[in-house]
């Protein structure tokens, strides 16, 4: 599986970070080479074997097996050097497959689970220095693959017959089973060409060219011909390709407004891939419960790398799979693992549904990152059209939507999916005049409407923060991952305020994320700071003021869940902690198909029902809860819903109230 390597996978701009890399680039320690015997087996560089060819091994013919896990190979230190280690997707069971005095690094499966190759500087009798080598899954059977030294960054075809990697320079690929000789493809001594990855149909080869820093993409066909470069400004510092063929590169392209960018195979049609819960479009992990997330290495603030699965799914967004005190690197899992086959590439997203005619003459489709649609909520929406009687169709994008000719669609999102999402949204709403109602986010494009309350209750809150300080004196706020939509609200705010003192503090899911330490040390360092205002992770904020003992806590945001609703309330009985928190509607899927039926129907939308930034989000009436009202909502928390992690949210609407509140009589 070719993963993405993990610098500033979560933000939308470039910065300096901890993070190694989910792909065999993430890691730019290589193992000393042993220095190469005079006899050893020279490398094939400077002559190639122009009449060397390659026989793939057949095809095996498909049988009905169980679906692959995604088991993860990795290379760690903790047995003293470095080892290839294997575990479960939930993280259990580590084992060292290589237990070897050498190290052992850079780790690659198969696409079916049933080898891995590796990087090694071991001691092979023969011939000393560093190689590609390949053992069974178990470990077993290991044999040496390459015979160049200095070889690296294995990667396997997806047909799992041959494997390229890198050697002083230039481009290799070889038969997996040893077969034939290796094949230097790119035969370029006047540049660097390194960490070559394969196509998901085993068609192309892509691959980094430079050196000091200054990268470049270019892309072959898979016998090396027809080399296209597709950048030239030297900023590229990573590839991959995504199941469904496209190429994902770490790219600081400030023309195209993108450091995760996707681009087609020819260069053309770049876009931002986003950050966090977009990210496992592209390349996804599967857990076992079939939830797709983003497998990363990380070092947070700690002197070793650990490997974490990140996803809304996760109590905290990051969930540990090693918590080993060694350093653990370099995550790699079958390319065909989990409940759909990138083999197939197509789609991690369900199949589109075929369009029937209903008796209504209208389909709704919807759409989403699969973290952006809880299961509640798809449920709420299936009950919606089931009420109405009308088809709802699932598709595998917008466009895809699109093209199957839905009368409008509903797009599940977040704050990181719509934006990269707007080419799309506005191509469907603009172009092709399809209603497209963005739940729990908001677009700007016109012909789109949002079901949302994130720009009113960010206003609302940094609002009542501002008034609570008499509109004047010090605030810090964490703005995670530099988000432009919360920038915008908080500048906005802050024109009303302009006694306001605003500090904004370095914060993202990396090497910046926020901690209960670090909102204690914050509000001790800072004695006349009056509140602290955060995108994400706010429970931090609750328990780095109380734990740490803060005396005269600055204000701060409170999550709306019953639990948290009693700590607030103690904690005001021995101190003047003041805090805010909002209720989020949590039945936009089910409002949103009644909303769509509504219009489709020939309903007129009541222009005072819209309100937010871009005056296209339909209004909720939503509890805002301070200390003056929290005792009632204590009281009344019975009349909300449960949501994800036990968090408070409004129940839907019935069909005559959506009707009354948003449309005309």
């Amino acid at each position: 599986m070719k993963r993405i390597p993990l610098s500033n996978f979560l933000l939308l701009v470039a910065l300096s970070l901890l993070f190694s890399s989910c792909s065999p680039a993430a890691s730019s320690e290589t193992p000393e080479v042993a220095e190469q015997p005079a006899d050893a087996v020279q490398p094939t560089l400077a002559q190639p074997v122009e009449t060397a060819t390659l026989e793939p091994s057949p095809t095996p013919v498909p049988t009905e097996t169980p679906p692959i896990p995604c088991a993860i190979a990795f290379d760690t230190d903790r047995d003293g050097n470095r080892e290839v280690y294997i575990m479960g997707p939930d993280g259990k069971d580590p084992i060292n497959l290589t237990n070897n005095g050498g190290d052992d690094t850079n780790a690659a499966w198969s696409p079916d689970a049933t080898q891995i190759a590796f990087v090694s500087n071991r001691e092979n009798g023969r011939e000393g220095g560093q190689f590609i080598y390949v053992m069974d899954a178990d470990g077993n059977n290991v044999r040496q693959l390459s015979h160049e030294n200095e070889s690296n960054w294995p990667d396997w075809s997806n047909d799992g017959s041959r494997i390229t990697y890198t050697h002083q320079g230039d481009i290799y690929v070889i038969n997996a089973d040893g077969s034939g000789q290796s094949i230097n493809l790119t035969n370029s001594p006047d540049q660097q060409d390194e960490r070559s990855v394969w196509s998901p149909d085993s068609k192309w080869i892509a691959w980094l060219s430079g050196g000091d820093n200054q990268w470049n993409i270019f892309v072959m066909d898979a016998d090396g011909g027809n080399v296209r470069q597709l950048s030239d400004d030297g900023k590229v510092t990573d590839v991959s390709w995504t199941v469904d063929g496209q190429l994902f590169l770490n790219w600081d392209n400030r023309e195209a407004g993108c450091f995760n960018c996707v681009m087609d195979a020819d260069g053309s049609n770049i876009k931002d891939a986003g950050g966090k819960g977009t990210i496992q479009e592209y390349l996804p992990f599967w857990t076992e419960d079939g939830n797709r997330v983003e497998c990363v290495s990380a070092n947070f603030n700690t002197p070793d790398n650990e490997i974490y699965l990140v996803g809304e799914i996760f109590p905290d967004i990051f969930f540990n799979l090693t918590n080993n005190p060694a350093d653990d690197r370099n995550p790699d899992w079958p390319a065909n693992c989990g409940p759909t086959s990138a083999a197939a590439v197509s789609s991690t997203a369900p199949a589109q549904e075929e369009v029937k005619t209903t008796s209504q003459g209208m389909v709704i489709g919807y759409t989403g990152d699969q973290n952006s649609m809880p299961q509640h909520q798809v449920d709420e929406l299936k009950r919606a059209c089931e009420e109405l009687q009308i088809q709802c169709v699932q598709g595998d994008s917008i466009p895809g939507l699109v093209e199957q000719g839905v009368s409008a669609m509903l797009v599940f999102s977040n704050r990181w999916h719509v934006m990269a999402a707007f080419p799309e949204i506005y191509d469907a709403a603009e172009a092709k005049k399809i209603p497209v109602f963005v739940l729990n986010a908001e677009t700007d494009v016109a012909g789109a409407y949002n079901l949302s309350v994130e720009y009113d209750a960010t206003r609302t809150s940094l609002t009542w923060m501002f008034k609570e300080m008499g509109g004047e004196g010090e605030f810090a706020y964490f703005n995670v991952g530099n988000n432009d939509f919360y920038q915008s609200i908080i500048d906005e705010v802050l024109k009303v305020f302009p006694g306001i003192i605003a500090n904004s503090m370095p914060a993202d899911y990396e090497s910046n994320r926020i901690t209960e330490q670090k909102i204690t040390e914050l509000a001790r360092s800072n004695p006349n700071l009056e509140a602290i205002w955060s995108t994400d992770q706010i429970n931090d904020l609750f328990w780095g003021l109380k734990n740490g003992q803060v005396e005269a806590p600055p204000a701060i945001l409170c999550d709306p869940r019953q639990d948290m609703f009693q700590f607030w309330k103690d904690w005001t009985k021995e101190s003047t902690f003041r805090c805010i928190s909002t209720v989020r509607p949590g039945g936009t899927a089910y409002e949103g198909v009644y909303a769509a039926y509504y219009l489709l129907s020939g309903e007129k939308i009541d222009p005072a029902a819209l309100g937010g930034r871009a005056g296209n989000t339909f209004r909720y009436d939503y509890p805002v809860i301070t200390n003056d009202n929290l005792d009632g909502w204590l009281e009344k928390s019975a009349t909300l819903q449960k949501g994800e992690w036990d968090t408070l949210t409004l129940p839907p609407m019935t069909p005559e109230e959506i009707k009354e509140k948003w449309f005309l009589e």
